[in-house]
């Protein structure tokens, strides 16, 4: 996937789920159900590549617990052509969980994972993941946005 890091110099690391991708088409894009979790600020997820299903990241014991939270839908789903590069962009709104205040002294987030729900985590299809330094919840909202809205840039051929 072009112009996605697997790492950077902060420390912060984004992964591509390449099984995941390989099953989702640009044009079913916006047809499908797509979801964010959040893994909590002690979370032992290691997310890789050829994970494909959410299942692999053993939720029950990493993601998020906290009365205020549950995983957000993504909405506005687009997916464009671009015959000049032969690509498509698939793109989305930001995923907002709101205001999310800590239940514990320290609860926070230290990353998250998109996904293409099915039935339940073990057929839910990973697409893309995060993990970095942990950021304490204060109250303020909790977004996951893509630069300039572009989840994916992906070759047509």
């Amino acid at each position: 996937v072009r112009g996605q890091r697997s790492d950077d110099p902060r420390g912060r690391a984004v992964t591509i789920h390449r099984g995941g991708l390989q099953r989702v088409s640009p044009y079913v894009w916006p047809s499908l159900d797509l979801r964010v979790l959040l893994l909590h600020e002690s979370s032992t997820a290691a997310p890789n590549a050829d994970d494909i299903n959410v299942a692999s990241l053993t939720p029950g014991s990493n993601e998020l617990v906290n009365g205020d939270y549950e995983r957000a839908t993504l909405t506005g789903l687009a997916a464009s052509y671009d015959a000049g590069s032969d690509t498509w962009e698939l793109t989305a709104d930001p995923a907002d969980f709101g205001p999310l205040t800590g239940e514990t002294l320290g609860q926070g987030v230290k990353g998250w994972a998109l996904y293409a729900h099915a039935t339940d985590d073990s057929d839910s299809i990973l697409l893309r993941s995060y993990s970095g330094a942990a950021q304490t919840l204060t109250g303020d909202d909790v977004r996951v946005s893509w630069t300039d809205g572009v989840v994916f840039t992906v070759a047509a051929g």
